[in-house]
Parts: structure tokens; C-alpha cells; sequence
């Protein structure tokens, strides 16, 4: 993967999309440390459940944004650079950030002794479990759909799932994060098969 090729995608992402899981992450971290200073250690990690949670639609958001609406498919489909290695591009980048900015959210908490659930630095793997699949869902939906309002909708689909039926009843750190993982690889392995058919891509276009 060439920097040219890094720049040009980052470009197309944009920065204000790029930063918004890093800007989402701080700012729940930054509010949970302030709450720590003023709350029971128990009610601040109890808050940072529902707080914590709205971290992964920020990531879904930049996903959706770098990953639809892409108006050159054709010409990527004509290049070398073809649409699949674009997107895959876009995906990784968007997938960094996300990871980064999951682990600037959870190791304040960590450190105030109010991450939700915690048990230890290994705790770690479920904020960026949920970020890794909140875009492999964005990366899937994308690939398969032709409109980003379908993509929007299985982002939303797979943030309801991840924040209000997977994470509040498994207990086990190890299935809570191994499942979404293995999930997700599903989800891009799919999804990088899909995008290998040019014609398909270009027809996404046509047909839009």
C-alpha cells in the first residue's frame, strides 16, 4: 500500500470525518474523568455504560462517509488502483483511527478505575471489538448496497445490536470480543469478494 495512495484516500475521507472517532472517543473520556472527580467511582462507571456506547456511532459515521458516494468507481475499475483497493484503503484508515481512538477512550477511564466491566488493560478489546465491527457492517452494507441510505440503516442496525442486545447481557470479555471479531472478518471477507467484480461496481453507478 503506497503513501500516494494512503494521501489520496485520506483526502477523500476527509479530515472533519476522520477526526470525529478520535474527537468522540477524547470526549467521553473527558467526561468520565470529569465525573469521576465529583461521583461515586459506581455511579460515574454506570453513567460511562450509556456514555461508552454512542462511541461506536461516531465510528459508523466516519465509516459511512468514507465508504459511500464515491462518484468514480468507473474510473478506479480503469486504473490499476482498482475500486476494491480504494475502498479497502478507505476501510483500514477509518478502522486506525477508530482503534486509536477507542484506546484514548478507554485508557483514562481505565486509569479512574471506571470503565464499566473493568478487568484490566485487557478491557481494551471491547471498545475496539465494537469499532472493528461497527465498520465491518459500514464496509459490507457499502459493497453489497447501492445507496448510502442503506448503508446508514445497517450501521444503525449493527450499532443497536452491539450497544442494547450483545454487550449489556455477555459477561465474558473473551465472547463479548471474540464473537464481534470474528464477525467482522466475516463481514469484510464477504465484502472484499464482492467488490473484486468491477462490472458489478460500475453497475452500482449506473443504476443508481
Amino acid at each position: 500500500m503506497s503513501h500516494t495512495r494512503i494521501r489520496a484516500q485520506f483526502r477523500r475521507i476527509g479530515a472533519p470525518a476522520a477526526a470525529l472517532p478520535l474527537a468522540s472517543g477524547v470526549a467521553v473520556a473527558a467526561a468520565g474523568v470529569t465525573m469521576a472527580g465529583s461521583w461515586p467511582v459506581t455511579q460515574t462507571a454506570v453513567a460511562m455504560i450509556w456514555f461508552t456506547a454512542m462511541f461506536p456511532i461516531a465510528v459508523g459515521i466516519a465509516a459511512v462517509a468514507a465508504l459511500t458516494g464515491d462518484p468514480i468507481i468507473e474510473l478506479h475499475e480503469s486504473t490499476p488502483t482498482s475500486f476494491r483497493a480504494a475502498q479497502l484503503t478507505r476501510c483500514s484508515l477509518v478502522l486506525a483511527i477508530a482503534v486509536l481512538a477507542a484506546l484514548a477512550m478507554f485508557a483514562p477511564l481505565h486509569l479512574r478505575g471506571v470503565w464499566p466491566r473493568d478487568a484490566g488493560w485487557v478491557s481494551a478489546l471491547g471498545p475496539v471489538s465494537a469499532a472493528v465491527f461497527i465498520v465491518a457492517v459500514a464496509l459490507m452494507a457499502a459493497a453489497f448496497s447501492k445507496s448510502a441510505s442503506t448503508t446508514v440503516i445497517a450501521v444503525i442496525a449493527g450499532w443497536m445490536f452491539v450497544a442494547l442486545v450483545w454487550e449489556p447481557y455477555v459477561d465474558v470479555l473473551a465472547v463479548r470480543c471474540g464473537v464481534l471479531l470474528a464477525l467482522a472478518a466475516g463481514f469484510a471477507a464477504a465484502a472484499a469478494r464482492r467488490l473484486g467484480d468491477a462490472e458489478k461496481n460500475i453497475a452500482k453507478v449506473v443504476t443508481a
